[in-house]
């Protein structure tokens, strides 16, 4: 059940993006290395699913607003005075069923772009091994591997088509931000917590068909190996 988006991100003018990427560093401060194996801590972070969970009571909320304000709506007349009948298959918001007993609401995060980050995120597993040198940042998942270039932007697949990705040094974190063309901005953002024996990733998803929504996932050091996709032959 798809749901109206509120608010629109358009892909940013050139001097915008310019900006961002010059806020950039292509290397970290001295000394800091996000370097190792890690594995998620679950007590310690944001659990997903309660993110998911608040998003889908704000989406029902949103649905029923809107439902209410078709229903107060004046309906359309022809030029006679006449009610214009509706047209199918036009509105973007599907009718949850009525409650009761047995009744069944369909998923309204099945098509919000927002909902779409936060589990891609999850599926990407426990286990992260972070690269890092002077030339590349790499994020190892085991099954799935991100490659980015500090300092560099590019063309990239995002929510809903592409966007335009920058990434590289604030500080002490490394930062990797997506302005999608179709759907919500995003920004990751992994840093080492304060006593340098945790590694830290913030999600923020800015505002889109939902309010926005940051998700932190803390990481601990591990010597587990991170699950490899098996060879294929044909």
């Amino acid at each position: 059940m798809p749901i109206v988006r509120a608010t629109g991100v358009l892909l940013g003018a050139a001097a915008a993006l310019c900006a961002c990427a010059s806020q950039m560093a292509t290397e970290p401060p001295a000394g800091v290395s996000l370097a190792g194996a890690w594995k998620v801590d679950h007590d310690a972070g944001d659990d997903p699913q309660k993110i998911l969970e608040q998003m889908r009571a704000q989406a029902y909320k949103i649905i029923a607003r809107q439902q209410q304000q078709q229903q107060s709506a004046p309906p359309p007349r022809t030029r006679d005075g006449s009610d214009v009948p509706p047209l199918p298959d036009q509105s973007t918001v599907e009718d949850p069923a009525p409650a009761g007993a047995g009744a069944h609401r369909a998923d309204p995060l099945r098509r919000s772009p927002m909902a779409h980050v936060i589990m891609q995120s999850i599926d990407r597993g426990e286990f992260l091994t972070v690269r890092q040198g002077p030339e590349q940042f790499v994020l190892d998942y085991g099954t799935s591997l991100r490659s980015f270039t500090p300092g560099a932007h590019s063309v990239v697949s995002a929510e809903g088509g592409v966007g335009d990705q920058t990434s590289g040094w604030k500080g002490r974190a490394y930062v990797i931000h997506v302005r999608a063309q179709s759907g919500p901005d995003v920004t990751e953002e992994y840093s080492l917590s304060a006593d340098g024996k945790q590694l830290l990733m913030k999600l923020h998803i800015g505002a889109e068909e939902l309010p926005a929504v940051t998700m932190t996932r803390v990481y601990r050091p591990t010597t587990e190996t991170a699950p490899r996709p098996l060879p294929s032959s044909d």
